[in-house]
């Protein structure tokens, strides 16, 4: 009996982790698994030193700064991605690109890391790596929209994020066509924001990204959310990207307002997002 009880508390327990978020995910592991991800932590971290990321303001490029630590770090055993970290790269304190770097157990070597990098700037961005490998947008990343009836900036940084919470509940999504045309997945909502940010040049008061899932954690599109200043008063504002060659339908009050097309087979680079795979990461 005692035994039974036992393996009911380490079903309900694993179904928990299962559930929480991709820093818990990587909670129980053995020691050997733990170096195992440390290792790539490190050469995730010197390939991120190693890359300049450029926003364009006409014929000058000001360097964008990446935030010193992965915003996030996940896992998908669905897509035989062993480790995988979100990182963004800001100026003025406002988002210009998140990067997805993920290291994959793919059979051929030379696919072991995978690269995905999406711009949030409003403006032109380069991207430059050390290996002969380089990106640069043809437009703006994100475009922003008013949220619409939804309520007044509150005082208190807390008060704020609560708000910042409940507004990126109105948003759901469906991702589409990565295994066939007619395959569909509903994705999940990240409860906690993949970066927080304001801006005082950029009149932003505060703002958001928010991540959506089809696979658990893995972040397949986000929502940024912000609170726009304009005077002294403002309004908050939304914009979409997808950060995978599957097809999205974003909805905003389950009504429909930003999509991407299945791009599966279409290459690896786009006008505001690119991808590819290497085998070396430095």
């Amino acid at each position: 009996m005692r035994n039974s009880i036992c393996s009911v508390l380490l079903s309900v327990l694993a179904a928990g982790v299962s559930q929480a978020n991709a820093f818990a995910l990587d909670e129980p592991l053995s020691d050997s698994i733990s170096a195992e991800r440390q290792l790539i932590l490190r050469d995730m971290r010197t390939a991120v030193a190693a890359m300049k990321v450029f926003e364009k303001n006409g014929e000058t490029l000001q360097p964008a700064k990446v935030v010193e630590d992965p915003i996030f770090r996940y896992s998908d055993p669905q897509r035989q991605i062993i480790d995988g970290t979100m990182w963004v790269w800001t100026i003025d304190d406002l988002p210009v690109m998140t990067m997805k770097l993920e290291c994959c157990s793919l059979p051929e070597p030379e696919r072991r890391w995978l690269f995905n990098v999406g711009s949030t700037s409003s403006k032109l961005i380069d991207v430059k790596w050390p290996f002969e490998h380089n990106f640069e947008s043809k437009k703006p990343g994100l475009k922003f929209q008013p949220l619409e009836a939804a309520p007044k900036l509150t005082e208190s940084k807390s008060g704020r994020l609560l708000q910042l919470k409940q507004l990126s509940r109105k948003f759901s999504a469906t991702m589409l066509g990565t295994t066939g045309p007619d395959d569909t997945s509903e994705m999940r909502l990240l409860p906690t924001p993949l970066f927080r940010y304001s801006s005082k040049s950029g009149k932003i008061a505060d703002g958001a990204l928010f991540g959506l899932s089809a696979t658990g954690t893995n972040p397949d599109a986000i929502v940024a959310i912000q609170w726009r200043e304009e005077g002294i008063t403002g309004h908050w504002e939304f914009a979409c990207m997808g950060t995978t060659n599957g097809g999205l339908q974003i909805r905003l009050d389950d009504i429909e307002v930003w999509s991407q097309p299945i791009l599966v087979g279409q290459g690896p680079e786009f006008d505001t997002w690119s991808w590819f795979f290497s085998g070396r990461i430095k």
